[in-house]
């Protein structure tokens, strides 16, 4: 395992599209690195950019970028031999706009300016079941709070899990924050697909590895989409 984690590491360093930036000058410096600057430098366009935050093998950042050419992702996630997955299939796949970083949350608002992504994806993320206060959950208020200085006016955060507990987690958070509540489901594969637009169905139906082994073990998926929106009292 261990020669495997160095393998893809050494892969990570050659792909253009992987960026693994160091994380102590911004820690001690206040730096920033390719904040207002992801369209321009990298995808050199001007389409939405979307990001899925902790990505986990790049699964789902990557089908998304294979549905929707026209839209920018960036999968982001704490351990670069974990989407390598992604990195190399979207080679594969010759994907231009698809990309990934590797990085903490908890240092997100490091790396894009106000008003830079469109929408954020949380794809079955680590639930954190003794995270009582949320500093490290990041489907909580506490990162929210976050994403709110770089997320564009009305833009959209997706919350997708096995985990009920995040699921109602986050309805009860959504009643105190400034965020407007669009959809949600407590069983996606249940009826709540054929209420849907075939657009938002074919996102939907993306499965991971891991979420087509919670299926078969008899577990529901659980999803919430809901926007931010500027002008109401942050908590």
């Amino acid at each position: 395992m261990a020669k495997d984690k160095l393998k893809r590491w050494a892969e990570n360093k050659h792909f253009s599209h992987v960026f693994e930036p160091p994380l102590l000058p911004i820690i001690r410096e206040g730096k920033t690195f390719m904040k207002g600057e992801w369209r321009a430098k990298f995808f050199q366009n001007d389409h939405p950019l979307v990001i899925e935050l902790g990505c986990g093998k790049g699964e789902y950042t990557v089908e998304l970028a294979k549905k929707n050419p026209h839209i920018n992702y960036l999968g982001i996630d704490v351990k670069g031999h974990r989407f390598n997955h992604g990195a190399r299939k979207a080679i594969a796949l010759g994907l231009s706009n698809v990309a990934f970083l590797r990085t903490r949350v908890e240092f997100i608002e490091a790396f894009f300016d106000q008003d830079e992504v469109d929408e954020i994806w949380l794809t079955f993320s680590d639930p954190q079941p003794k995270d009582y206060i949320g500093h490290r959950r990041i489907t909580s208020i506490f990162y929210w709070n976050k994403y709110q200085h770089f997320l564009k006016n009305n833009g959209r955060i997706h919350i997708k899990h096995d985990n009920p507990m995040i699921y109602h987690a986050a309805l009860e958070e959504l009643e105190v924050t400034p965020h407007i509540l669009e959809t949600n489901s407590d069983d996606v594969y249940g009826s709540y697909l054929q209420t849907i637009s075939q657009q938002e169905r074919d996102t939907l139906l993306i499965r991971t590895f891991y979420e087509s082994r919670w299926l078969e073990e008899g577990k529901k998926i659980h999803y919430l989409r809901f926007r931010y929106q500027k002008g109401l009292p942050k908590i």
